[in-house]
């Protein structure tokens, strides 16, 4: 998405050289790798909240028979 766009757009560097490779020849463009693997963690935590969220709706579905909240009339306090 365009958010993790504007990660790699934040992490570029003028000037800057790659951090940690010595075969790359100097003034190469390169980004902060820091900012692409938050980005690539974003996307895999995001992946599994969204599976865990699936996951206890299918629960809820099994157990009660419907996911329609008005209809969940056990769960309320």
């Amino acid at each position: 998405s365009s958010t993790y766009v504007l990660l790699l757009t934040v992490g570029y560097r003028r000037g800057g050289i790659a951090p940690y490779f010595t075969d790359t020849p100097l003034r190469t463009r390169t980004v902060d790798p820091v900012v692409q693997a938050l980005a690539l963690t974003d996307v895999v935590v995001g992946a599994t909240v969204t599976a865990l969220l699936l996951a206890l709706a299918m629960q809820i579905r099994k157990r009660h028979g419907t996911v329609d909240p008005d209809a969940l009339t056990g769960l309320k306090g």
